[in-house]
């Protein structure tokens, strides 16, 4: 009876309980450890080439290299950093101004006296100039040859197009664009002047990640920095109002699980955080994701409704899910 009563057990079939779901997240799951592996290996590469051009240009100095190739490099020392909102690449703005509730902090460097900001609080807006520090490319440009082709002698090791979020991927020259991805990977951003606090500037509706060399800050000036007559391409558009095309979400709606975790997690970092409520914070998550902030590919893949996106928002992870034009935040972890 024993060995029956095994017997019997050994031939019940096993229940499948989401089987298909279980499969497709660990294939989800596989898919981004790939991602985050090779970001890391870029990002090691990068510096691997950085670190080689240096030793490269140390040797030339002391060997005493030919005065053409001295003339075109120039070394420049940021004068301080920026702490932002965007601690990673993915979710920050991909234009200032347009996440108005977007704060970040110019911190200077120990070299350069608060005596410098002085003034600049009669301004209500101003120019940073800075480094595309993150971009996994960057040592791209610090090669001293590129590749040779055989008929137009050597190429660079640059990419000439990129494709562009507005246009669902199509090819634009990138000097035509505001890639990061650039010969000379310099941005520039129109941000709001907040206030001016002895070594640190506080500014508003920024698109720069955490961590960003700041080369610069220029006053904002009206008369000369203002073009009335400007245009762009349709495909930019002329005006805000204008919409972004494939990137517009109508609805950001939160749920009251997902609002509620929004608000637990702020006062959990509330000392740390860029903002000084719970209210401004949540308002801060509604902006940022009023726009479609996953690459083209993401966007037109074949996506579940239910997969969950998880973006970090200063210093908040939050998880969202989004279905054609309309986003919903359902959760927030710390």
């Amino acid at each position: 009876r024993v060995l029956a009563r095994r017997r019997g057990r050994e031939r019940r079939p096993r229940p499948r309980v989401g089987r298909a779901g279980s499969d497709r997240r660990r294939a989800e799951d596989a898919r981004a450890a790939e991602r985050r592996g090779r970001t890391t290996a870029e990002r090691a590469l990068r510096e691997a080439r950085l670190e080689l051009e240096r030793c490269r240009r140390a040797m030339d100095a002391r060997g005493g290299a030919t005065r053409a190739r001295a003339s075109t490099s120039h070394e420049m020392m940021a004068m301080g950093t920026f702490a932002s909102a965007f601690d990673r690449r993915l979710g920050t703005p991909r234009q200032p101004s347009l996440v108005p509730l977007a704060r970040g902090r110019v911190e200077l460097d120990a070299r350069v006296p608060a005596s410098a900001l002085e003034g600049l609080d009669e301004f209500t807006h101003c120019w940073l100039v800075y480094v595309f520090h993150e971009n996994t490319d960057l040592g791209a440009g610090a090669e001293k040859n590129g590749k040779v082709g055989a008929a137009d002698g050597p190429k660079s090791t640059l990419r000439g197009k990129i494709r562009v979020p507005r246009l669902n991927g199509e090819k634009r020259g990138c000097l035509a664009t505001r890639t990061p991805h650039r010969p000379c990977p310099i941005g520039l951003s129109l941000v709001r002047i907040v206030r001016v606090n002895g070594k640190s500037l506080d500014v508003a509706g920024a698109d720069l990640v955490h961590g960003t060399p700041v080369l610069d800050v220029k006053p904002y000036v009206p008369y000369s920095d203002c073009v009335v007559d400007a245009r762009a391409p349709e495909w930019v558009g002329n005006d805000l109002a204008d919409g972004d095309g494939p990137l517009t979400v109508d609805e950001v709606k939160l749920t009251d699980a997902g609002e509620a975790a929004l608000r637990a997690a702020w006062e959990r970092r509330r000392k740390d955080s860029l903002y000084e409520s719970a209210d401004e914070f949540v308002a801060f998550v509604t902006q940022a994701l009023g726009r479609d902030i996953r690459s083209y590919h993401q966007r037109l893949g074949d996506v579940a409704p239910d997969t969950d996106w998880r973006v970090s928002l200063d210093g908040v992870i939050v998880v969202y899910r989004q279905s054609a034009k309309r986003v919903v935040v359902v959760g927030a972890e710390n």
